[in-house]
């Protein structure tokens, strides 16, 4: 759903070690507080506001901007917003862009050098991934997947998360399922009694999660 690879959400959930020229094994904390406990014996857990952080620094990672810089903007951002999970909160949703040129303020980062390359970076990378949320008091509540559509939705309190249909609670990967087996989207769609539309959607957005180079 964030478009990255496994192992590395596990690195930024639990945290790694790894080898520094001063020390032969230094120790790098979880850049946030998970919502679950990371040690758990039955596997690492991900909170849909884990969810949504993971998606705005991958977001700030894919424009080459370091993970060391990155962990100090989440901690200045910890601070400003007084939660774990800042980027997922309604206070970043409304003054993100000053919140976010206060947080990167002063660092020695070749992408966030000036004022102006901050603005952008803000304009052009975090502020698409908060536009397609909904908030509520407590931070992010819903995220919908597919860009200007209200059809398919995460959402922590609707089928465990999964990818939904919005209005009818029927998962996207249970829509590509039945399309394959009944062979046709209208097939699917009377089956479910769905309009045929929000089929196609749930297969739109399968079809990102199963090829994402092709979409």
């Amino acid at each position: 759903m964030v478009g990255m690879a496994p192992k590395t959400l596990r690195r930024w959930l639990i945290g790694y070690d790894h080898n520094s020229p001063n020390n032969p094994i230094k120790h790098e904390p979880p850049l946030w507080t998970p919502q679950y406990d990371p040690h758990a014996d039955d596997g690492v857990y991900l909170g849909f506001r884990d969810l949504i952080e993971a998606r705005i620094v991958h977001a700030l990672r894919g424009k080459h901007i370091g993970l060391p810089t990155i962990r100090i903007c989440i901690d200045r951002a910890r601070k400003i917003v007084g939660q774990d999970h800042p980027f997922s909160t309604s206070q970043f949703k409304t003054d993100g862009k000053s919140i976010f040129l206060e947080i990167t303020r002063d660092l020695d980062e070749p992408e966030l050098i000036d004022l102006k390359h901050q603005q952008g970076v803000f304009r052009r990378v975090v502020a698409p991934s908060l536009a397609d949320l909904d908030f509520g008091p407590s931070g992010a509540e819903r995220w919908w997947l597919l860009p200007g559509k209200k059809t398919i939705v995460a959402d922590p309190d609707r089928a465990f998360g999964q990818p939904i249909v919005a209005d009818h609670g029927i998962t996207t990967s249970r829509l590509w399922e039945a399309v394959d087996a009944e062979g046709s989207v209208e097939l699917a769609a009377k089956l479910f009694e769905l309009k045929p539309r929000l089929v196609r959607d749930a297969l739109d957005y399968e079809r990102s999660l199963r090829f994402p180079k092709a979409a």
